[in-house]
C-alpha cells in the first residue's frame, strides 16, 4: 500500500541526549508481541536486564499486555541520565518496540493509503512543522507491502475531500487568518467555554495546568492569529490539525488551534514552541481527551 506524508516528514531527526524534555518519561511503554518475544529469546546479561524491566498486565487476552515499568521518577527503566537509551547502545536501534520506533509518527490509515505525519509533543519536531516555509503538500515515503488495499467507499471519499478543500483554505494566505478560520467553522466557543473544557480534561504535567490556568476567561485570542510574528507558525499548526483529525473535521481542528492561542495570549513569555509541546503531550496524546472534546462540539 501507498504511503504518503508532508514534504518535511523525510527531514524529521531524533536529537536523543540533546532533548530537554524526553519523550522517555511520564508514559507507558507498550511493547508489541513481536518485540516482546523478541524480548523473551535474547540470551545475556542485558537481556536478563530487559526481562526484569517488563511487567505484563492481564488485559484479557490470551497473552497478556506487556510494558516498561517505569522507575519512581517516571522515566523508562533503559533510559540513561545523560538522556541516551541503553537499549540502543547495547542492541542498536532494531531492538526498541514499535512504539518507541515510530514516535513521534503518527499513522492515519486509509483504504487505498497510509497518512504519515510528525506529532508536536517532541521538541524536535515542533519547528520543523510549524517553521515549514514551503507549504503544504504530500509526497510519498516507504510502501507497506504487507497492508492490503481497498477501494474507498463514498464516506471515506467525502470526509477526505472535505479535509483537503479545509487544507487549502487553511493555506490560502490572500485572507487574514482568523478570517480563514471563519470560513473553515461558522460556529466557535468563547475562551471561557474552551477553558471549562481544557479544564475537564486529563493533565499529565503540572506545567501544562499552570499554562491554562492562566487564560481569563473572557479575553479574545482570535487577534493573534493574524500577528505577523505568529500567523505562519498558527496557519502550519491549523493545517497539522486538519491532516491530523480528518474525521473529526475542520471544527475541532479550529477549536485546537485556538486553545493553543488562548494559551499564548495568557502566557505570552512561555513561547509558543513549548506551549504547543505541551498541549499536544497532555490533550493530543491522550485519545480520551481528543475524543471528550470532539463528543462536546
Amino acid at each position: 500500500m501507498k504511503a504518503v506524508a508532508p514534504s518535511y516528514y523525510p527531514l524529521f531527526r531524533c536529537i536523543a541526549g540533546d532533548c530537554r524534555h524526553t519523550c522517555c518519561a511520564n508514559w507507558e511503554v507498550d511493547i508489541d508481541p513481536e518485540t516482546y518475544d523478541k524480548y523473551m529469546n535474547m540470551s545475556g546479561a542485558f537481556a536478563e536486564r530487559i526481562r526484569s524491566s517488563i511487567v505484563v498486565e492481564d488485559d484479557g487476552s490470551a497473552v497478556g499486555e506487556p510494558h516498561f515499568v517505569l522507575r519512581p521518577d517516571g522515566r523508562c527503566p533503559m533510559l540513561r541520565d545523560d538522556g541516551l537509551c541503553d537499549l540502543i547502545l547495547a542492541c542498536g536501534e532494531e531492538a526498541l518496540c514499535r512504539v518507541c520506533d515510530e514516535h513521534p509518527r503518527f499513522f492515519n490509515f486509509r483504504s487505498d493509503r497510509i497518512e504519515c505525519g510528525i506529532g508536536l509533543s517532541c521538541e524536535a519536531a515542533i519547528p520543523l512543522v510549524l517553521g515549514w516555509d514551503k507549504g503544504f503538500s504530500l509526497v510519498e515515503i516507504n510502501d507497506y507491502p504487507d497492508v492490503s488495499e481497498e477501494e474507498p467507499d463514498e464516506l471515506e471519499t467525502e470526509v477526505y475531500e472535505s479535509r483537503d478543500r479545509a487544507i487549502r483554505t487553511a493555506s490560502d494566505r490572500s485572507m487574514p487568518l482568523s478570517l480563514r478560520v471563519g470560513l473553515l467553522t461558522d460556529e466557535l466557543w468563547t475562551t471561557e467555554k474552551r477553558l471549562e473544557v481544557l479544564m475537564s480534561l486529563e493533565s499529565l504535567s503540572s506545567e501544562w495546568v499552570e499554562l491554562y490556568g492562566r487564560i481569563g476567561g473572557k479575553s479574545d485570542s482570535l487577534d493573534l492569529l493574524d500577528d505577523p510574528g505568529y500567523t505562519q507558525c498558527f496557519e502550519n499548526l491549523l493545517v497539522y490539525f486538519l491532516f491530523r483529525y480528518p474525521w473529526e473535521g475542520a471544527r475541532l481542528a479550529c477549536e485546537l488551534l485556538l486553545m493553543v492561542s488562548d494559551c499564548l495570549k495568557a502566557n505570552p513569555n512561555a513561547g509558543l514552541f513549548d506551549i504547543v509541546r505541551e498541549f499536544s503531550s497532555n490533550v493530543e496524546y491522550s485519545d480520551c481527551n481528543i475524543d471528550d472534546i470532539a463528543e462536546r462540539l
